[in-house]
């Protein structure tokens, strides 16, 4: 013990003459400290892309604002003038179990074809072949056609029809289209002549049904839901969030983040993914709300670039109401936007309820909290079918620096609902509403601005240059028949979601109209009247582009309006 005693005794004389203490060496025995977390990235406004005349995307943007920042053509004071100037009918096959005859187009200007610069319109159809429209006169530029030799595993329903149903995307850029086609593919034409750009890779499953593509730094998005999909070849998929990096475009690579375990909690609405500062986003059907075990139901979900795992998560504190009830976030989808010193993003479902979340923390701290809910909008019935939100929304800025939010409804306004400050008759049917985002508190409520005339039914609307643009489907939207569920709401056992469908699903309620709406009142600037008469569509949305307006029917037309020269 005192050799030890006089050993530590020397070993201090010496760090001493080195100007040392024992502390430093007892310091360095000590663990070391804990690592922190990199701190969060700084705080950036979402701020829109630029503003292209041409309509590249489902809902125009990464965002899926649904407004065209640079058409300066058609406006308050010229849409008054809009003309028919041509329909060309694509397909002539169409069924009443396939809703989608047509893909919403999406529109590319000045492109470099055979014949010189044109203007060109595209769209898929049912039998996956994309077509290049001339915009000045509807003369087929050129086609190109995809056969699908697989057979699917089940016929076609309402639920599943079998066809591709994705609206396509555009790199303007590098002149190409990217889309989907009935066999999972995702392919890439050049816009001028159609000519293959990438490697088809599988990117969905067979048949699935797919929603629209969104292009983000060399990465293709998409979303799957319903557990629809499916070949001898490949089994049915769950609900999906896929993403293809087509940066080498002879090796596209395929990454997917899974929402459901078979049909329950598919990210659906005609939107697939908007884009924002924590990725992806998208919103969710029904099923179990259980996130530890991968299954995402009546949710909204960041999900991670190249669809690497979940950033983030938001869920309504009645989801199992919502559940029970089938009255989902799907057929609202989602959009995204800067305010202030907030991104917000923008969500509806069937209950008619919009919710503005904070797009940076998804529900707060218990990710069940939104910066604001409206409240109930329409659905008096709370019916799963043919009332409530279904369709995308649309945001813009007027000429005040104001920002307003456009919803399509199905059905009557909500007995109890809010005033609004502007009508513009009954509308008993549908319609479009309107609200002003404001500032309450610190946080943005929806301040009701304008309810539209009377739509049956209304689609999704779009916005450009100061004028709101809906289409009247004339859809039929009940097919699931009545008598169904419970008194509590709950589905009664053995039902089947196809019971009901029929061939009168799509023939035509009303006519089919587009009407141009102003922006900050609602009134009415101009109709298409007559001229879509006797036609319907489902599930789709007018284009505003290049100083025209686009639609489509079910009975495979395009149809395009402007200014006689």
């Amino acid at each position: 013990m005192k050799n030890l005693t006089l050993l530590a005794l020397m070993l201090a004389i010496v760090l001493a003459c080195a100007g040392l203490t024992t502390a430093p060496v007892m310091a360095q025995l000590a663990p070391p400290p804990p690592i922190r977390p990199e701190p969060p990235p700084p705080f950036k406004l979402i701020e829109p892309g630029p503003a292209v005349t041409d309509w590249p995307s489902y809902n125009y943007d990464r965002q899926r604002t649904g407004w065209n920042r640079g058409e300066t053509i058609l406006s308050k004071k010229t849409v008054g003038k809009l003309t028919p100037l041509w329909n060309t009918q694509l397909t002539t096959a169409s069924k009443a179990l396939i809703l989608s005859t047509l893909t919403a187009p999406v529109v590319a200007g000045g492109v470099d074809t055979a014949g010189g610069p044109k203007d060109l319109v595209f769209t898929i159809g049912m039998d996956d072949t994309l077509s290049a429209l001339d915009a000045a006169s509807g003369a087929i530029v050129w086609q190109k056609k995809f056969p699908n030799p697989l057979t699917p595993l089940r016929p076609a329903s309402i639920s599943c029809s079998n066809t591709e149903q994705a609206t396509p995307t555009i790199d303007k850029a590098k002149a190409i289209i990217y889309f989907t086609t009935s066999d999972g593919k995702l392919r890439g034409a050049k816009l001028g002549d159609g000519a293959e750009a990438i490697k088809p890779t599988d990117m969905v499953q067979p048949f699935s049904r797919n929603w629209s593509l969104n292009l983000v730094d060399d990465v293709v998005y998409t979303t799957t839901a319903r557990g629809c999909g499916g070949s001898a070849a490949q089994p049915v998929e769950f609900g999906t969030v896929a993403a293809m990096d087509i940066s080498d475009p002879t090796h596209p690579a395929l990454s997917r983040f899974y929402t459901g375990k078979g049909r329950p909690a598919g990210p659906w609405g005609a939107s697939g993914v908007a884009w924002g500062p924590q990725g992806g986003y998208v919103s969710t059907a029904d099923g179990p709300n259980n996130p530890g075990s991968g299954i995402y139901g009546d949710m909204v979900l960041a999900i991670r670039p190249h669809a690497w795992g979940l950033n983030d998560s938001f869920t309504p504190t009645h989801w199992k109401y919502l559940n029970a009830r089938d009255l989902d976030f799907g057929s609202g989808g989602v959009l995204l936007f800067g305010m202030g010193k907030r991104n917000i993003l923008a969500t509806a479902s069937k209950e008619s309820v919009i919710y503005l979340l904070d797009a940076d923390n998804l529900g707060g701290v218990d990710h069940m909290t939104a910066l604001y809910q409206s409240p109930r909008l329409g659905n008096d019935s709370q019916d799963f079918q043919a009332q409530g939100i279904w369709g995308s929304l649309a945001t813009t800025l007027n000429d005040k620096g104001e920002r307003w939010v456009y919803t399509p409804i199905w059905g009557a306004p909500a007995k109890t609902g809010p005033a609004f400050a502007m009508t513009n008759g009954a509308a008993p049917n549908g319609s479009i509403m309107a609200f002003k985002v404001v500032e309450e508190a610190g946080k943005p409520s929806l301040q009701p601005g304008w309810i539209s005339r009377d739509l049956l039914i209304a689609s999704s609307p779009v916005v450009a240059n100061g004028v709101v643009y809906a289409l009247q489907t004339a859809e039929s939207t009940v097919q699931v028949p009545k008598g169904i569920f419970n008194p509590d709401g709950s589905r009664k056992p053995g039902w089947s979601p196809e019971q009901g469908a029929n061939d009168r699903i799509m023939i035509p309620h009303s006519t089919m109209t587009l009407f141009a709406l102003d922006a900050d009142t609602g009134k009415e600037l101009w109709s298409s009247g007559k001229t879509m008469d006797g036609n319907t569509v489902h599930f789709t949305q007018p284009v505003v582009a290049l100083g025209k307006l686009f639609a489509v029917d079910h009975a495979g037309h395009v149809w395009a309006f402007g200014l006689k020269r």
